[in-house]
């Protein structure tokens, strides 16, 4: 599963999709904007994307990280929009037989998520600053 939302993303309910009897492991990983900079406090971050082919792109990820050994199922959900402080802005899922698959797999979405898909951030600062 993958989606594009302006919606909070909900943790939970998707790390239960994940769920399945054959899996040893799930592994999720989620990416919030952090307050700390060298060049100032982050308040938020704003996300936008080229969202017809971003999806595209989130699909094939999806598809190559299925394909792997021992992975059963794979949610990648990116959220758009401004995103505050201790929100999730990323959630990357994966179901799998055994600990180390299910690590190494989930570590290489976050590595092609940021690589290939269009999406892009505006960091936003305390006392309106932008980057």
């Amino acid at each position: 599963m993958v989606k594009l939302t302006k919606d909070k993303i909900n943790e939970f309910e998707l790390t239960e999709l994940l769920r399945n009897d054959e899996a040893g492991s799930i592994v999720v990983f989620l990416g919030e904007p952090r307050k700390g900079s060298l060049d100032g406090n982050v308040s938020s971050i704003e996300y936008t994307a080229y969202e017809e082919m971003a999806v595209q792109e989130l699909k094939k990820i999806e598809e190559e990280a299925k394909k792997r050994e021992g992975i059963l199922n794979v949610i990648i959900v990116h959220r758009l929009g401004d995103i505050p402080l201790k929100e999730t802005s990323l959630f990357v899922g994966v179901s799998s037989r055994h600990r180390e698959e299910g690590f190494e797999t989930a570590k290489w979405i976050i590595e092609e998520v940021k690589k290939v898909v269009p999406i892009w951030k505006e960091i936003k600062y305390e006392g309106n600053r932008n980057s």
